[in-house]
């Protein structure tokens, strides 16, 4: 009796272990990121400033552009198949769906890459002011929960 609750013990905390790993895993794949500024030449948007976010340096480079309002930074993030918004304001720092004006893409090819839960539960991510570094980190770190599932192979 003992030796089968012994194996029955083993066998769960090996199974345990494995549930564990495989789920750090997974969160790997956007740990490590590179955010380099784009040249004033390059910017062809009216763009205070540009930088690309690469999560793998092979594949697609996402496009991060300042846009400075009175009130607050928009730091407008695209990809090639979406497009989305993070704002620092002084209530905070937070995602939001891009405005029609900011939009180059269709709407809807956003809308299906775009998690909508993600984005309300990103709404207000930090209630600090902050820095463009520190703000960029969080977009690196935040953008690839926005991105649905079946959509997160655009980000690598």
């Amino acid at each position: 009796m003992k030796k089968s609750f012994f194996k029955l013990f083993a066998i769960v905390a090996l199974l345990a272990v494995a549930f564990s790993v495989n789920a750090l895993a997974g969160d790997r794949a956007f740990a490590d990121y590179k955010i380099t500024p784009v040249e004033n030449q390059e910017l062809k948007t009216g763009a205070e400033c540009a930088w690309l976010l690469t999560y793998n340096e092979n594949e697609s480079q996402i496009m991060i552009e300042l846009q400075r309002t009175k009130r607050c930074k928009n730091y407008i993030v695209r990809g090639d198949h979406f497009e989305v918004v993070y704002v620092c304001s002084g209530n905070g720092f937070g995602a939001r769906a891009a405005k029609m004006s900011e939009c180059k893409l269709p709407v809807e090819l956003t809308s299906q890459v775009i998690n909508a839960n993600e984005l309300a539960k990103q709404r207000l991510i930090s209630s600090n002011p902050m820095d463009d570094e520190k703000a960029l980190g969080l977009i690196a770190a935040y953008l690839p929960d926005l991105v649905n599932p079946s959509y997160q192979h655009l980000l690598n």
